[in-house]
């Protein structure tokens, strides 16, 4: 009986430190939510900013395109815009007239960085 009482005051101490440091970390949410938007964070900086400057980029290249560019598309046919329409355009391979849509080219004929 007289160890159960003492095991029982010496375990007082620890019990009480315990709840004490989770009221300590349960008054500030934050802290715990921090590791989260430190990882989305660096995601967005990663992964969705370059790719939304590439987005980008791409898109004022198919919007600047004109006559005479030489191009490269999508499926990695390389040709000379012959002529141009609002959604389309007709690309003259060797001789052939291909008509693609503008969605479709790429790159310049000359870029490999994709």
């Amino acid at each position: 009986m007289f160890l159960n009482t003492v095991g029982a005051v010496a375990l007082a101490p620890n019990v009480l430190l315990a709840q004490a440091a989770s009221e300590d970390t349960a008054a500030n949410p934050l802290v715990s939510l921090l590791p989260f938007i430190l990882i989305g964070a660096v995601f967005y900086l990663l992964a969705i900013r370059p790719q939304k400057k590439r987005a980008q980029a791409l898109r004022q290249f198919q919007q600047n395109l004109s006559v005479g560019d030489e191009v490269r598309t999508a499926g990695g046919i390389i040709g000379v815009i012959s002529s141009l329409g609002e959604r389309d355009a007709m690309i003259d391979v060797g001789g052939v007239k291909l008509k693609f849509a503008r969605g479709a080219i790429a790159a310049p004929a000359g870029d490999d960085s994709e």
